[in-house]
């Protein structure tokens, strides 16, 4: 495999496209969190049916995330970086047009495939163009792109909801990606080309994404009325499917996912923490806007200016703690940032009903704190505990994210909708009693998750290079 080491300039111009492309995706993954309120009420659905909307983005972007990062791997990052960008950017216009929700649902599946580019492509042009000195500042650049856009989006969300409409959450990006997809040729260098063709695993892809999906929806229908079938049914092909899964990568030569990688139990448990802090901070995310509005009367922008208070703190302190982490060892970083944020969430658990703005502004606080210590230094620990697989690996940090948001916002959904006893009711009609009923054991739950983050990174000792 041919590598091109970028100079200084070539290496801040190749960062910042990266940046921007991971950046959108993160913030894509997220902006509609504010605004699923005014979705709902605009195409007519209720609180869980309207969760899809999120659910349907992560679920095809994880879904397709290894099969992007091994055609990146074998055929080179460059081609599907810019692909990405130029499929995100026709997602986001579809997206931003559609007129009922079966059309938006569809427009974000379309929309989520180039994320899936994206996310796959980005972390290895780090792997492929930076020397290993500066290799854990450019996956930082790279994961803290994701991170500071999943807490900006809801932010930005508010403000655009509060201004416009719901669809300009999505019609902004074409501009963007309009002016960044043809930057990409002339970032990333044409040597990033590879030339080995490896045989693509297309059946091994259909299994990992159905597994997926069927897992998302029996997560999903756990608390609809008369669907315990269904869900059970999924259940079962979830886990037909994955065993299905495992048993034909073994076989093959060039497989979508080395399955070895996992053997190993620090890879894992680092793997499993990704997950849980995202499914944590995407299920409190999802509520925390129907909690503004339901409980505390605020507006799409009130809450959404909240969020830009911890999105705005991360953005700040993202970079100098993954550079702090790259000299002091990751393990108490990653144990920081499940401690910090489970005082974010369990804080809502504690006082939700009685939460006035000096306390959400409080809570904001670890919340931002906790995410910047998110970004860097657990991606970056999870690609030095891969051996020889750290290209793949540095995909799977954004497989762990979007997974675990997938999981996070279906799981958030059903135990709201569960406790709130709130199935079939239009969000507008869901009491301020009824939503606490759903809200607090749902963000006790997410604390739960960030307690065991902690734990589990606790458990794990930092690599000896």
């Amino acid at each position: 495999m041919q590598r091109t080491i970028l100079d200084g300039k070539h290496t801040a111009m190749m960062l910042a496209v990266v940046f921007i492309a991971t950046f959108m995706d993160g913030l894509d993954g997220s902006v509609v969190s504010v605004a699923l309120p005014d979705i709902g009420e605009s195409l007519g659905v209720d609180t869980a049916t309207s969760s899809w909307v999120t659910i349907i983005y992560m679920m095809v972007l994880a879904g397709l995330l290894v099969l992007f990062a091994r055609i990146a791997a074998d055929r080179g990052v460059r081609k599907v970086m810019a692909a990405g960008l130029a499929v995100f950017t026709v997602g986001s216009l579809l997206c931003g047009i559609s007129y009922d929700f079966w059309m938006l649902i569809a427009s974000r599946a379309f929309q989520a495939v180039g994320a899936a580019m994206m996310a796959a492509a980005g972390p290895m042009c780090c792997t492929e163009h930076l020397p290993p000195e500066k290799l854990g500042t450019g996956l930082a650049v790279v994961t803290i792109g994701s991170s500071v856009g999943f807490a900006l989006g809801p932010a930005l969300g508010g403000i655009i909801v509060e201004l416009t409409t719901w669809h300009w959450i999505f019609l902004i990006n074409i501009p963007i990606g309009m002016l960044t997809a043809p930057l990409v040729l002339k970032a990333i260098p044409p040597s990033a080309e590879k030339e080995r063709r490896g045989k693509l695993d297309l059946r091994g892809t259909a299994l990992l994404f159905a597994a997926i999906a069927s897992g998302i929806f029996a997560v999903e229908t756990l608390s609809y009325d008369g669907f315990l079938a269904y869900t059970s049914a999924a259940a079962v092909i979830c886990i037909v499917l994955l065993a299905a899964f495992i048993a034909w990568e073994r076989r093959q030569d060039s497989p979508l996912l080395k399955l070895s990688m996992f053997a190993r139990k620090d890879f894992t448990a680092i793997f499993l923490c990704l997950m849980l802090i995202n499914l944590a901070y995407m299920g409190i995310l999802y509520l925390i806007p129907f909690y503004g509005r339901t409980v505390e009367g605020m507006s799409s922008m009130d809450v959404g200016l909240f969020l830009l208070e911890a999105a705005s703190i991360t953005a700040v302190l993202g970079l100098p703690i993954a550079r702090w982490s790259d000299r002091r060892g990751r393990r108490w970083f990653c144990v920081t940032a499940g401690l910090v944020t489970a005082l974010a969430f369990g804080m809502f658990a504690v006082f939700a009903g009685n939460i006035d703005l000096l306390l959400f502004g409080l809570i904001m606080i670890p919340q931002g704190i906790g995410w910047a210590f998110v970004g860097g230094p657990m991606a970056s620990r999870l690609v030095e505990h891969a051996g020889s697989e750290r290209d793949m690996a540095s995909s799977l940090t954004n497989e762990g994210y979007y997974i675990g948001g997938a999981l996070g916002t279906a799981i958030a959904a059903a135990m709201f909708t569960f406790f709130s006893k709130s199935d079939g009711v239009d969000i507008g009609d869901v009491t301020r009693d009824a939503f606490l009923d759903g809200f607090v054991p749902t963000a006790a739950f997410v604390t739960a998750c960030c307690l065991a983050v902690a734990l589990i990174s606790w458990a794990v000792r930092d690599r000896k290079e």
